[in-house]
């Protein structure tokens, strides 16, 4: 879920130990938080692709190459708090503006991924296979998915 949180803000910087995955699917539920809307349009679609349907998990610096994250530090909260500091000595109706056409894109049919996610999960919730991947997860094991 940090991950989908992570995908809705404008920049991501990650710590070198951090792994990051979108392992829904390995659990037995369709993906949601907008994960299907903000990961293709940040890494492209078949990255996002193959992250989502084989629950794939980054490290730190695949994430960067992939553009997951712009950037790898030691310090993420510091480097995060110096670009919020650079981004603030700007001038800030245009700073608005920009961000606001930046956002439109991004913003343009999240309304739609969000209904489709909930309902696929919706239908996950009352199947045997995502009691089968909660199952298999609490036992530290691979799940057996019923038909």
């Amino acid at each position: 879920a940090g991950l989908c949180f992570a995908l809705a803000c404008d920049m991501r910087v990650a710590a070198p130990a951090a792994k990051l995955g979108v392992t829904f699917v390995g659990l037995g539920l369709s993906p949601g938080m907008g994960a299907t809307h903000f990961l293709p349009m940040i890494v492209g679609p078949q990255v996002a692709t193959r992250m989502l349907l084989t629950g794939e998990v980054l490290t730190a610096e695949q994430a960067c190459a992939n553009g997951l994250v712009m950037s790898v530090d030691d310090n993420p909260v510091s480097a995060a708090l110096d670009l919020t500091m650079r981004m603030a000595r700007q001038a800030p109706l245009a700073s608005r503006l920009c961000l606001r056409s930046l956002r439109m894109k991004q913003d343009r049919d999240l309304d739609i991924a969000l209904w489709r996610e909930a309902d696929a999960q919706s239908q996950c919730y009352a199947s045997r296979q995502l009691a089968e991947g909660v199952k298999a997860l609490q036992e530290k094991r691979e799940p057996c998915w019923p038909q």
